[in-house]
């Protein structure tokens, strides 16, 4: 194994690792159950790039590659297994996004890809269109998850839930693009590229099984994801939240986005700690009174704090305000 590919699978190691110890220290901190599938889907795709990994050390202290195991799978049931939770927590960080919580809807795509990819290994001959297939299956669930995000996309004309799409097309099409590469890369590598020969410097590497596509994928991912909850931990540190949230709102997928989009818009128009509270209380949609029946404050106060955070924030009315809050 060259210097470089081992280099190369240390890094992408090492950012998984970081990816989930960072997920999981979020959730210590917040209790916010969206970093559980981060978290997992990093630990579960440095499990697998370490069997991979592990079987081409042994194999090349103890064998050598050739056409009789170059196209293997190795351990199915494993590849099954992991590729099964990589995919379903993939689903969940998307169905997070997309404001999707009933769980069958992760359970019936991630069991129709397991059974896909154990029926291509039973009724299939050994060679490279079985591997190819077997690994393409993954790609047809992103695919499909991206497309579902799609269709509520386009179907679903609630404009709190139009404005966060948005906001995250440019990450939706990345993946597209990440996708449809790793689909041309095993395209190549697996059906029409030759096995590496004796004197190629990619000797003993199992390319059939590795894909540089998905790898970068992965660190696109934990980047954004790195971004994204350091950014929300160190907004919620400087400004932590003072709105005591009962458990049906605690629950409601709107308070929810609230609560991720509100450090940064208070920080950025520099609003008070009580501003804070009605900001967040008038963008649920309560009503001045119903504000004030819960602050236990005079309508009239909630009237000139209303008034000083569509000053600060630049905006002449609530409506208006609402959707600079969601466009943020």
């Amino acid at each position: 194994m060259s210097s470089l590919i081992f280099t190369y699978t240390i890094v992408v190691l090492c950012v998984c690792l970081s990816t989930a110890s960072i997920s999981i220290a979020a959730y210590i901190v917040s209790r916010r159950l969206k970093y559980i599938p981060q978290a997992l889907f990093f630990i579960a795709y440095f499990v697998e790039l370490t069997q991979i990994f592990g079987g081409e050390w042994l194999l090349q202290n103890v064998g050598t590659v050739t056409a009789a195991n170059y196209y293997a799978v190795d351990e199915p049931a494993f590849r099954i297994l992991i590729g099964a939770v990589i995919l379903a927590c993939f689903w969940q960080i998307v169905f997070g996004i997309i404001d999707v919580r009933e769980p069958r809807r992760i359970v019936l795509p991630t069991t129709a890809l397991c059974v896909a990819q154990a029926l291509i290994l039973l009724l299939l001959p050994y060679g490279p269109l079985r591997q190819w297939l077997f690994y393409t299956m993954r790609q047809v669930s992103i695919l499909s998850c991206l497309g579902y995000a799609f269709w509520l996309y386009r179907s679903n004309k609630d404009e709190v839930f139009q404005h966060r799409m948005v906001k995250r097309r440019p990450i939706f099409l990345t993946l597209l693009v990440f996708t449809i590469s790793i689909v041309c890369e095993d395209t190549y590598v697996i059906l029409l590229a030759p096995i590496p020969a004796a004197n190629s410097p990619l000797t003993g590497i199992f390319l059939s099984s590795r894909n540089i596509s998905e790898n970068l994928m992965m660190i696109f991912v934990a980047a954004v994801t790195i971004y994204q909850t350091v950014r929300d931990l160190a907004l919620r540190f400087n400004e932590p939240p003072e709105v005591q949230i009962d458990a049906a709102r605690h629950n409601s997928s709107l308070t929810e986005h609230i609560e991720d989009r509100l450090p940064a818009y208070v920080q950025a128009h520099s609003l008070s700690k009580r501003e804070r509270e009605i900001l967040a209380l008038v963008v649920e949609g309560k009503s001045n009174r119903e504000i004030a029946s819960e602050l236990i404050l005079a309508e009239g106060t909630i009237k000139t704090h209303l008034h000083n955070i569509m000053k600060k924030c630049g905006q002449p009315n609530r409506e208006d305000l609402k959707k600079d809050f969601w466009r943020s």
